[in-house]
């Protein structure tokens, strides 16, 4: 019976599993009705037979597969979440490197600096904000799509934050030489606000991405609340490295101009008598000849249909055509006392700037009266020499200078007048004065705001330190071309013009050499003496007081000792105020190629009364220190020359004390000012700056002990 129960079961439990696999063709629903309906019986029967022990071994494999089922399950569900997060990292490293445009740009700086604004402007309005802020000055693209890039991002650094630009010549990364906006990577990198992508590479045409974006913005952030702190945070967190790039960086922005204007007040010739009448529409001005060409005041243009605007920031009046203004003239009688009051005064060098439109034109004083070449109301009208009448007739049109350009060149700022952002393109006027030849460097001011300006740094052109500039001309905008730019190059080019900017430019090594002058003391001879003849000029080398003088004749250069009191010697003269700069200083004694058998070299300039002490640092003379100083009178000379530093002593003196004497040449010494016997005193004051000595150098007490203790034995001295 056993046996053949068994053999129902396996009967059974073998049918039971091709239905199931039935189940996976036919549909599970349909075996299922049928295996309930003919097999019931049967499988209560096999239950019943087979006993609980087989029902049980059955229950437990089911719930076997179940837990099975349930870890496979866990186990999706967990490779899921692991999907899941992986897309998600993978999408905020994506975001990161997503490019920004110029626009979200713009919407990012808009909430610094308006975070209590409610309402937004429109998005096609950003661009038009950044533009009327000034944010966008120097970018070319402004369109609110254009993928912002490194060198145009630190741009609007500098422009948002007012930071100048920074013309050097170390180059501090390899590829920003000659880039647009170079000067503006090298300001936004040296206020911490901007780093190379490497040590040597900044990558200005590569596009920003978010997560720099956003670091840079909190960079503005802070920079913008407190810049010496920020800057003091970075450079700690930055190292030294960086320091010193940002050092030599700054060390290397010294430009020097190829020319420099002479002094106010120059000497340029001698105001002449007019060749013959000059008339403004019909009315005749006082007029005068000089340099072989007419001139006129500049202020009896006011009477003859012109406006005088003057503008004390630059220096500068503007000659304006009045339209409206009726022309009066000046009276016969008071052109003849104008004339008559001018004609042989001295004509001299002005700093002030005189504008006929756009056009720099030049301007001379006489008797602090400023003239212009009446040549140069040519803007304004027709000008016409008649030579036949000895006549200069001008007649004024009033559309002749109308350019419709809107933009103004006033000093070394190009003004905008347009009620829009503009692009101004540039060149700049280039002469050569040992081959007579003009060159010319082009440029483009990007983004000038409405109402704003953009500065022109003339250092950033290669000829700025080997060519005279001579003016800068507007070529067009991105709106208008300027119908009188060929008319402006050919002013600029006329030799007039070039004798006048020639005139007053002096060549920087020679404006440098003339800011220092000997101070040469030339006496009369009373008698004759020592072989030289009574009313002989001589120059007074050196002296001991109240016995003689050495002296050399101006004429003959014949060199001898006359007794004291045979020469008629001249008064102190007053001590030059006008110091020179630290640079300048430098510049002197490199250019002059002084030496000396140790590092230092010391150099006491007799006009202005002080000493200045060079030290050799890599070959050049670097200054560390100016002591004002006070040598000898007049009667009583400091000589002149170069010597060597000899002995040196604590103190010298009877019934009074000079301390840490210094020898320069026989009985000439540096030394402290005079003190009482005991050396505590002080028993002279104010001679510091001026000559009050018996032919010594005088220092203050602290100058002296410095002087003493720093200058090594078989230094060299010069005394001018």
């Amino acid at each position: 019976m056993e046996t053949k129960n068994l053999l129902l079961f396996r009967f059974y439990k073998t049918f039971f599993i091709l239905a199931i696999i039935l189940v996976s063709f036919i549909g599970f629903n349909t075996i299922f009705v049928y295996a309930d309906e003919t097999n019931t019986s049967l499988t209560e029967e096999i239950n019943e037979e087979v006993g609980e022990e087989e029902s049980f071994g059955q229950e437990e494999a089911f719930e076997k597969e179940i837990e099975v089922d349930d870890k496979e399950e866990s186990e999706n569900i967990q490779e899921n979440n692991i999907e899941e997060e992986t897309v998600k990292e993978e999408t905020i490293e994506e975001t990161k490197r997503i490019e920004i445009t110029l626009e979200e740009c713009i919407k990012e700086l808009f909430k610094m600096y308006n975070p209590n604004e409610i309402k937004m402007p429109l998005n096609d309005e950003y661009i038009l904000y950044g533009e009327n802020q000034g944010f966008l000055k120097g970018i070319p693209d402004r369109n609110k799509d254009q993928l912002l890039t490194r060198g145009n991002l630190a741009r609007i650094i500098c422009n948002v934050l007012n930071i100048q630009p920074i013309y050097s010549k170390d180059p501090l990364f390899n590829d920003i030489k000659g880039q647009l906006n170079e000067e503006y990577i090298k300001a936004a990198y040296a206020e911490y606000l901007m780093d190379g992508i490497t040590a040597s590479s900044f990558s200005p045409n590569s596009t920003v991405k978010r997560d720099e974006f956003e670091k840079i913005i909190e960079n503005l952030k802070s920079y913008k609340e407190n810049p010496k702190d920020f800057k003091e945070k970075m450079k700690a967190q930055s190292g030294n490295e960086k320091a010193e790039k940002i050092k030599k960086l700054l060390s290397m922005s010294t430009y020097k101009s190829a020319a420099k204007k002479i002094e106010t007040g120059t000497f340029m010739g001698i105001l002449e008598k007019s060749k013959g009448k000059t008339f403004i529409n019909g009315y005749e001005i006082p007029s005068f000849t000089y340099n072989n060409s007419t001139v006129v005041l500049l202020s009896d243009l006011k009477n003859y249909g012109f406006n005088l605007e003057w503008n004390d920031g630059l220096k500068a009046i503007f000659v304006h055509r009045a339209v409206d203004k009726n022309i009066t003239g000046i009276d016969s009688g008071e052109i003849k006392k104008k004339e008559e009051s001018l004609i042989n005064k001295e004509v001299v060098y002005t700093n002030i700037s005189v504008y006929a439109g756009n056009r720099r034109i030049p301007c001379y004083s006489v008797d602090n009266s400023s003239i212009i070449y009446i040549n140069d109301l040519s803007p304004f009208g027709n000008v016409v020499w008649n030579g036949e009448r000895k006549e200069v007739n001008v007649t004024l049109n009033n559309d002749v200078f109308k350019d419709g350009l809107n933009i103004k060149l006033l000093g070394n700022k190009v003004y905008n007048y347009y009620d829009t952002a503009i692009d101004v393109e540039v060149v700049h006027l280039w002469y050569d004065e040992k081959n007579k030849a003009f060159s010319t460097e082009a440029d483009v001011f990007y983004g000038i705001p409405r109402n704003g300006y953009e500065t022109i740094h003339l250092e950033k052109y290669e000829s700025y330190e080997k060519k005279i500039y001579f003016g800068t001309i507007i070529k067009k905008t991105n709106l208008i071309e300027n119908r009188l730019y060929e008319n402006d190059i050919n002013y600029y080019k006329s030799q007039r013009i070039i004798d006048y900017v020639c005139g007053v430019s002096k060549d920087s090594d020679e404006y440098l050499f003339s800011l220092v002058k000997p101070s040469i003391i030339i006496g009369t001879m009373k008698r004759a003496a020592g072989g030289f003849n009574k009313g002989e000029k001589v120059e007074i080398l050196y002296g001991e007081d109240g016995s003689w003088y050495q002296c050399k004749s101006v004429s003959t250069g014949k060199t001898g000792r006359i007794p004291w009191g045979s020469v008629s010697i001249p008064p102190d003269p007053p001590t030059n105020k006008n110091q020179m700069t630290k640079e300048q200083l430098e510049a002197f004694v490199n250019k002059k190629g002084f030496t000396s058998q140790t590092n230092y070299f010391v150099w006491t300039d007799l006009d202005r009364q002080i000493t200045h002490v060079f030290k050799k640092e890599n070959g050049r003379w670097k200054l560390v220190r100016s002591m004002l100083c006070s040598t000898g009178r007049n009667i009583t000379p400091t000589p002149r020359g170069f010597f060597t530093i000899k002995e040196r002593g604590a103190y010298f003196g009877k019934g009074y004390m000079c301390k840490n004497w210094v020898q320069i040449w026989g009985d000439y010494l540096y030394h402290s000012v005079i003190m009482d016997v005991t050396g505590t005193y002080i028993l002279e004051n104010n001679v510091l700056g001026k000559r009050a000595s018996h032919g010594c150098i005088r220092f203050s007490l602290e100058n002296s002990k410095w002087f003493y203790d720093t200058i090594p034995r078989h230094t060299t001295v010069w005394i001018n």
